[in-house]
């Protein structure tokens, strides 16, 4: 097999494709012979050393994959060999290879969806679309006629976000963008409203009113947060989903119970070490909305495994709107 290593912290180079042993299972755990990898900011970071603690070198990164299965350990049930599956790799990595080990929890089954979905499609999705639906229909329990909203909006993760909350009720979806070149991606998803994130207190203010937004989801994090504080009604809730923009802001816990505001966190990888069957469900349900036309994914581009380099520069250019996946077989 082949599989793209990284053997030390640093930039897009230290990606290097080598031949690697095949894989065996062990209890209760699959191989798939991989087909496509999801490329997403998390292995921008795990390449860069951010989480050396929980994944050391020399490792291969990748959580997300699509492929058929090519071996069952003893204990897995409900799989049969060479079943399309999509999978999260989200208790260890290892998705940019040509095999690859899944937990049966966190894997779908491809072919028991109702309607089409491509494995390079599935592959870009499963872990942006389960987060979205589980931090929107779980973390929020989104109500009908909410108003929220969404930053990042055209992003891998904010590109779900906006056509689920539409799913489970929310009247008005606004969201915001971090340049112009972004919008029209962005209107294309669901989105009532866009706005650039350089003046979207101003703007939403002016959009949602005095009363302000029951909702904001946010990947980016810093100062984004700490302003989306203001835009809230009174017990309104900001869900953080990642900090993209690497800055910390810590919250007056006084001024928050003050303005009836709740803050909520939500980390798939991590809940999916607490409750592996209920992060499995939701993905199998947030796949069948996909497969069935009433989500749409955005795959901006497809690369080689050899280019991972080449996708990874790509990625943390900023430049791109919707999701990157390498292409295995």
């Amino acid at each position: 097999m082949k599989s793209v290593v990284i053997e030390r912290a640093g930039g897009a180079e230290v990606l290097k494709v080598k031949e690697m042993p095949e894989l065996a299972p062990r209890y209760g755990e699959m191989i798939i012979d991989v087909a496509y990898a999801g490329v997403g900011l998390v292995d921008i970071l795990i390449r860069k050393g951010e989480f050396t603690e929980l994944f050391p070198f020399p490792l291969t990164p990748g959580i997300e994959v699509s492929g058929y299965v090519r071996s069952i350990g003893d204990g897995v049930e409900g799989f049969r060999i060479g079943q399309p599956v999509v999978s999260m790799k989200l208790l260890e990595l290892g998705g940019y290879a040509t095999q690859t080990r899944v937990t049966p929890q966190l894997t779908v089954p491809l072919d028991v969806l109702e309607g089409e979905l491509s494995m390079a499609e599935a592959a870009a999705s499963i872990v942006n679309l389960t987060t979205a639906y589980m931090a929107v229909k779980q973390v929020n329990r989104m109500r009908e006629g909410d108003t929220v909203l969404v930053h990042a909006a055209a992003g891998g993760l904010g590109s779900f976000i906006g056509q689920v909350a539409k799913r489970f009720g929310a009247s008005r979806v606004l969201g915001t963008v971090g340049s112009p070149d972004k919008i029209k991606l962005a209107a294309s998803l669901g989105y009532d409203e866009l706005l650039l994130r350089s003046d979207f207190v101003e703007e939403t203010k002016r959009i949602a009113g005095a009363q302000g937004v029951d909702a904001v989801f946010d990947p980016v994090g810093g100062e984004t947060r700490a302003r989306s504080l203001e835009l809230l009604r009174p017990l309104g809730q900001i869900v953080a989903l990642g900090n993209a923009s690497g800055g910390e802001v810590l919250h007056n816990t006084n001024d928050i119970w003050l303005g009836n505001m709740n803050i909520a966190g939500f980390n798939l990888g991590a809940y999916a070490v607490y409750d592996p069957k209920a992060v499995g469900q939701a993905a199998s349900e947030a796949m069948q909305l996909l497969a069935s036309g009433k989500i749409r994914s955005e795959v901006y581009g497809i690369y080689p495994m050899e280019n991972a380099s080449e996708a990874h520069r790509l990625l943390e250019s900023r430049q791109t709107s919707g999701k990157l996946v390498l292409q295995m077989g």
